[in-house]
């Protein structure tokens, strides 16, 4: 074998690694062998299109639920993955309409100062801009550990739903929405597919699914065997 196709092939193995180790145990091979056989003639390098094809096959891999998942959970499975996109809307908005939230609020109170607006940026719109990234990656978290059935996956959900809940009543109580009426859209629409993905993860048809197994890693009591 050439250098040219050593070089190759262990640059389609490093992003064959990227998927799961079941589905590389039963197809590697023969995806790899397609590969190279359809490479060119002294090609070096994979190329960004396939790399970028290799990449999303693994995310798909990785994120797709289990055959035995239930239909419910599938739902839910798919509303997270809205909620992650939901997260970057409520990012995009909170930028668009800062000026807009700026004006709002200077007309309710003229005399603001410039730090007061600055502390209110710090207090309530810069967090949204820092955390969408982290909520983007827990949507997707989330999603991945329900569509496998990981029994501690269902009372994290539940925590953050208890807490978008009251970051929600806490922007109406201070009156967000007569300032940020895009943002509270923004926030209420993803609050809406958060209480729809509860209702499906806790409804009977997905109880079963949830039963925490005792062998694995999370439940194991410390000393004893799997």
């Amino acid at each position: 074998m050439s250098h040219d196709r050593e070089d190759l092939e262990r640059g389609y193995r490093r992003l064959l690694a990227c998927y799961p180790r079941e589905f590389r145990r039963e197809n590697e091979d023969e995806i790899l062998g397609v590969l190279l056989a359809s490479a060119t003639g002294g090609q070096r390098r994979v190329g960004v299109a396939e790399a970028a094809d290799l990449i999303r096959g693994a995310l798909r891999a990785r994120l797709r639920p289990l055959r035995q998942c239930p239909p419910t959970v599938r739902a839910a499975v798919r509303l997270m993955y809205a909620g992650a996109v939901l997260e970057l809307g409520v990012l995009v908005t909170v930028i668009v309409t800062e000026n807009s939230v700026r004006s709002a609020i200077l007309a309710r109170d003229p005399g603001l100062t410039a730090a007061q607006w600055h502390t209110i940026v710090l207090a309530s719109l810069l967090p949204d801009e820092i955390f969408a990234p982290v909520g983007v990656a827990l949507w997707l978290w989330m999603a991945w550990a329900h569509g496998r059935g990981y029994y501690w996956a269902r009372v994290v959900f539940a925590a953050t739903f208890g807490l978008s809940t009251l970051g929600l009543l806490s922007a109406l109580s201070d009156s967000a929405a007569t300032f940020a009426a895009a943002d509270m859209v923004a926030d209420a629409a993803m609050w809406i597919v958060h209480a729809a993905a509860m209702l499906l993860i806790f409804s009977r048809p997905a109880a079963r699914f949830f039963q925490p197994n005792p062998n694995a890693r999370f439940f194991r009591v410390a000393g004893s065997r799997p």
